[in-house]
């Protein structure tokens, strides 16, 4: 990616949501040149953003999996071992695994982990289903859709607001799914006291 990709804004919300390797290495006691190789042996996660400068952000949580793996040579049994027990798709695990091992996880979700990999997958399945056969008069519908959107905004993040709906090639799920919800259905959130994101 160009350094012409991020725009000022990019990089303002990049700054304010995310932590340096290098920072977050020095805190947890970890040493940066060994995260950063291991990163390049795909031992560990890549950074969600690599800023115009070098700089590598990473989400706050990016040590939270492999220490619970007691390691990065355990990481991938650890990921597939909840993933599968979280009910994931078997056919989906090696795109996820791939997509964390990416750093694409970082991007979209508040804390990264097998659990909320899953769960942010059936949401988004659920949701679309949702809109695609809305029945706006029908009560538990609107209860469902409801809830369902307020759980997927809990485990989203924001996204960038520019970098991020470029870099996919589409428009994220807090596009598709959780704004157009609330523009559609307003008065379904509004009932709730619940507010656009």
């Amino acid at each position: 990616m160009s350094e012409a990709e991020f725009s000022s804004a990019d990089i303002e919300y990049i700054r304010a949501n995310y932590r340096k390797l290098e920072t977050l290495c020095r805190q947890s006691g970890q040493d940066l040149a060994e995260v950063q190789r291991l990163i390049r042996a795909r031992q560990l996660p890549a950074p969600s953003y690599v800023l115009p400068g070098g700089e590598e952000m990473v989400p706050e949580d990016y040590f939270r999996l492999v220490n619970e793996a007691r390691g990065p040579e355990r990481l991938r049994e650890e990921f597939e071992r909840r993933y599968r027990e979280t009910g994931g798709a078997e056919h989906e695990l090696a795109a996820d695994w791939e997509g964390y091992m990416e750093g694409l996880y970082g991007v979209c979700l508040r804390q990264v982990s097998p659990e909320t990999i899953v769960r942010k997958s059936e949401l988004v399945i659920s949701i679309e289903g949702l809109l695609a056969e809305a029945k706006p008069t029908d009560a538990g519908w609107q209860s469902r859709l409801r809830e369902e959107v307020q759980e997927l905004d809990r485990l989203e993040r924001e996204f960038s607001p520019d970098y991020d709906r470029s870099r996919f090639g589409s428009p994220p799920s807090r596009d598709r799914l959780i704004a157009v919800a609330h523009e559609r259905y307003s008065e379904i959130f509004a009932q709730a006291g619940v507010h656009g994101s």
